[in-house]
């Protein structure tokens, strides 16, 4: 009796301080947020990758998944295979959600708010899990919720599931300390039902679930804690660990393996997205300052301007990575006790020991130069954003917080303890939270409104179904736009459609995007009905990829008359294609040319003009790529190179292991490169090996070896051959 009555109060209070840190990191998040302002008819955020993962959310909305959206990459429609979500436990939560709310984009903003009780959760429960009092627990849940930036992270709205690293760092530190993950068998209940057992399952199946970075971190630190064990003399542990990551690596083996089925039967015309090279993950790893300084968008003007004064003066980190002053706090009294137990040989507290390894395994991860950079070059560079492990260093940092805390609170009661956590949680979300950088609700409810104002006038005067051709062309996804133009910004129109059909968001090396890039902008008429053999009725012009010298709204109004609609700011314009006549409507011939083009690309630098000449430079290794999305053909290429430097340079283009061409050039005049091989149906790659010291320009960082201009190519029996150069100099397309 007296054990029954204990126990009903203790769990009385244990629940008490769960709500009380769901509802404070909720109330902290929603007033980072601003969430009063938010129509929920509206995005919660829009603009660079927000507009991205909307048009994913509005294909999951209209589709019912998004493998396959036939509103995107028209004629051919968008094959998200190619770019696959691996997050397929955060895809089925947006989708429960989206069959029980009314409105496009209302399931992924309640799932991005969700995000922040929802950590105050999983935090909560580690800091629990981990022997930590309750106090403990509600600094951790909260401030791991309402970590700087968070509030920002929308565009990245499966990874803003931060609620998924603390159920990771469970499995890593239970594997630490060696305790086990299953039900223990001869209980009332079997082993493989048991209450661990089912815990343990559905750990590994969130982390699984939930993306190729979760994964790979938990993964490293898994493999880590696992050998940790087998040093320490426990073979079993390091069994242990290993089934835990097999556990893992199958979870997402599944969404990978639908989507390789999913790219089946699509030509692959050249680099598919989500192609990553070492370098990579170089630029998207952090520094130690990126950890210690202020967030970016810290509330007091001087602290801000400190991170804004070291991040203008170094190459600064893509994503936010601060701690906070109270996670630096945490972790740097990990780094001394793992200082001090090195130094002095003192055995120091093991679970405090365990933390400190993690986090020095973590911030070897996280740092450029580091375990990342290994793994990419010595492994995959698929996982090139590093820096987000900072999450991971976060909360090890958070519980050794909540250690000091928990022993204040054996020392000096709960009530001291309590009060102490309410401080740090006060000083902590004003450190780590600005509502001022808050979406501007009300302005993305406008821009809405005026999007669907134009989509609407659109679709009345060209009707429904109508494709849309979009200029400029951008290679989807992970592009910067042109000008003041940001990379996913023709999705907007996508938006705010009812029933109109777009040409962007093709993938990149397919041929859904390459005869797009093939369009010719010199003779419109034959444009027009190139278009309209193509099955679009429309064009479309966005002002903002253009240089004023290239927008070409004033030649087009020229040749086809006043636009038949445009935003009110002038940014989105659309002509009518089928007001300049009907040439091309129906011709299956003309079509078969125009989706079916061979092009010609030099794998080099950004195209720009020097000295008078449009080309790109290139390095000691570059290449010549054709894309032919038709049948085989025999093609002729031509190109003149110039070598940089004074040196003279030997250069080879070879198909293979058959040497098509071989030059010597110099800086003194260009020479002309020709040779002719079969465009294979798909991508056919070439090998062009420059020799000579390279050229390497200190502020770019560019290395180089020769320059490569007026780039030409021709196939045979008639068929349309065109060299990227010739379309990006026009400016309609983005290399």
């Amino acid at each position: 009796m007296a054990t029954g009555s204990t126990t009903r109060p203790r769990r009385a209070r244990e629940a008490s301080w769960m709500v009380a840190t769901v509802l404070v990191a909720l109330g902290v998040g929603a007033w980072s947020l601003r969430l009063w302002q938010w129509d929920p008819s509206d995005p919660i955020a829009l603009g660079w990758d927000h507009t991205q993962i909307l048009s994913s959310l509005r294909d999951i909305h209209d589709h019912g998944w998004y493998w396959h959206n036939p509103d995107l990459g028209f004629p051919f429609g968008q094959d998200a295979s190619f770019f696959p979500e691996l997050n397929v436990l955060h895809v089925l939560a947006v989708k429960a959600i989206d069959l029980v709310v009314p409105g496009v984009y209302t399931a992924g903003g309640v799932y991005f708010v969700l995000s922040f009780p929802l950590t105050g959760a999983t935090g909560y429960l580690l800091a629990r899990s981990q022997g930590l009092g309750r106090p403990a627990g509600f600094v951790l849940g909260v401030l791991l919720a309402n970590a700087p930036g968070h509030a920002e992270r929308f565009g990245h709205l499966y990874l803003a599931q931060y609620w998924v690293v603390p159920v990771a760092l469970w499995l890593v530190l239970e594997v630490a300390r060696g305790r086990a993950l299953l039900s223990p068998r001869g209980g009332p209940v079997p082993w493989w039902r048991g209450g661990r057992t089912l815990v343990t399952v559905a750990a590994v199946v969130v982390v699984g679930g939930s993306g190729v970075y979760y994964v790979a971190f938990t993964l490293v630190l898994l493999a880590v804690a696992a050998l940790a064990r087998r040093v320490a003399g426990v073979p079993a542990d390091l069994l242990r660990g290993l089934a835990v990551m097999v556990g893992i690596g199958l979870v997402i083996a599944v969404p990978l393996a639908v989507a390789r089925l999913g790219m089946r039967g699509v030509l692959v015309t050249g680099r598919v997205p989500a192609g990553r090279n070492p370098a990579e993950s170089e630029l998207f790893a952090g520094k130690l300052m990126d950890l210690l300084l202020p967030w970016p968008d810290h509330r007091v003007e001087a602290f801000r301007y400190l991170t804004l004064a070291y991040r203008s003066a170094t190459r600064a980190t893509v994503e936010t990575s601060a701690l906070g002053v109270v996670g630096v706090a945490g972790m740097t009294g990990l780094a001394v006790i793992g200082l001090l137990a090195l130094l002095s040989g003192r055995r120091a507290d093991a679970e405090h020991l365990r933390w400190s390894g993690l986090m020095l395994v973590s911030f070897l991860l996280f740092t450029v130069g580091g375990l990342g950079s290994f793994v990419a070059v010595f492994a995959t560079p698929q996982v090139r954003t590093w820096s987000r492990v900072s999450l991971y260093i976060l909360t090890l940092a958070l519980l050794a917080v909540g250690a000091w805390l928990t022993r204040l609170e054996r020392r000096r009661g709960m009530l001291t303890a309590g009060l102490v956590a309410g401080a740090l949680v006060v000083v902590g979300s004003l450190d780590q939270t600005n509502p001022a950088v808050a979406p501007d609700h009300r302005a993305i409810a406008r821009e809405m409104a005026g999007l669907r104002a134009y989509t609407s006038s659109l679709q009345d005067r060209v009707g429904a179904g109508c494709g849309v051709f979009q200029v400029p062309v951008l290679p989807y996804p992970e592009t910067l736009g042109p000008g003041t133009m940001q990379g996913y910004d023709q999705l907007k129109p996508y938006l705010a459609s009812d029933d109109l059909r777009f040409s962007a968001a093709a993938m990149r090396g397919t041929e859904a995007a390459t005869w797009q890039s093939a369009v010719d902008p010199s003779d419109l008429a034959a444009l027009a009905a190139d278009l309209r053999s193509a099955g679009f009725c429309a064009l479309e012009v966005d002002t903002e990829g253009f240089s004023d010298a290239q927008d070409p709204s004033d030649r087009l109004t020229a040749a086809w008359g006043e636009p038949v609609a445009r935003t009110a700011d002038g940014t989105f314009v659309a002509w009518d294609l089928r007001r300049v006549g009907a040439a091309g409507e129906g011709d299956h011939a003309r079509r078969a040319q125009v989706l079916a083009p061979v092009l010609a690309s030099v794998g080099g630098f950004e195209p720009e003009t020097v000295d008078g000449t449009y080309g790109q430079y290139v390095g000691p290794y570059a290449g010549v790529s054709l894309a032919n999305p038709g049948e085989p053909t025999r093609v002729t290429v031509s190109m003149d190179v110039r070598g940089v430097g004074a040196e003279r340079r030997e250069v080879v283009v070879t198909d293979g292991d058959r040497e098509v061409a071989r030059v010597v050039v110099s800086d003194a005049s260009p020479t002309r490169v020709s040779f002719a091989v079969e465009a294979a149906r798909g991508a056919t790659d070439l090998s062009v090996t420059v020799s000579g010291a390279t050229d390497k320009d200190i502020e770019t960082e560019r290395v180089t070896t020769a320059f490569v201009s007026d780039l030409t190519v021709t196939a045979e029996g008639g068929r349309r051959a065109v060299a990227l150069t010739d379309r990006t100099r026009t400016g309609w397309v983005l290399p």
